[in-house]
């Protein structure tokens, strides 16, 4: 049994997560509701019970809410993205990975929301962003590495990677009446990715092809 100080210790900080955590879940109830251009400090007070200055005392501003809320989410994605099998092919490995944060989007699309709303502040170093980011690069860079791909070519793909990820996330969300089809959105990874390697897996191709667009 550990001290009196120390355990004294052990419940502040208890108490703390308690009180970060009720004010994160309420905060995503809110913007599950009203969006962010909805949300606001009163409706969180109501929500959580917790004043608006202890609110501030733990996450230091809205933005600073706000980056809590999106953080605890992309935890979990980066935890699915740790999680998956891995694969030797860095293909079939990257349309894994492309699958897992394009279904995070969809089950959670006021979280993909927020990670594209422009921010005034960087991440920290280390942020789960930050993170999800560098595992999802990870196939890729596995293609430089090969010799597959060159530093120029990787540019291209994860920027066309990106573009179409952001309109299979973001179109479903924006036309819910359309009968989107059930396997657009692991068709359109094998199409792109497949299309991509084998039409620019030889050194040269790729720059000249470039160039004719």
């Amino acid at each position: 049994m550990p001290p009196p100080a120390e355990a004294a210790a052990l419940r502040r900080q208890q108490n703390r997560n308690d009180a970060r955590r009720t004010i994160i879940d309420a905060t995503e109830v809110l913007l599950t509701e009203s969006g962010l251009g909805g949300f606001s400090m009163r409706a969180l007070v109501q929500q959580c019970g917790y004043s608006a200055p202890t609110i501030y005392h733990y996450f230091g501003d809205k933005p600073g809410l706000i980056d809590a809320v999106l953080e605890a989410s992309l935890e979990h994605l980066v935890e699915e993205i740790e999680q998956a099998p891995s694969d030797d092919n860095p293909v079939v490995q990257a349309r894994t990975l492309c699958l897992i944060f394009a279904r995070w989007g969809l089950r959670n699309p006021t979280h993909y929301r927020l990670m594209n709303e422009p921010r005034d502040r960087e991440l920290p170093p280390g942020s789960a962003h930050q993170r999800a980011v560098e595992l999802m690069s990870e196939p890729l860079n596995a293609l430089i590495q090969n010799g597959q791909i060159s530093e120029a070519q990787f540019q291209l793909i994860q920027q066309s990677l990106w573009a179409c990820l952001h309109g299979l996330i973001s179109l479903p969300a924006v036309h819910p009446d359309t009968d989107w089809s059930s396997n657009l959105l692991e068709i359109s990874m094998d199409v792109l990715l497949g299309g991509w390697l084998a039409k620019y897996s030889q050194p040269g191709d790729w720059g000249e092809a470039a160039d004719e667009s």
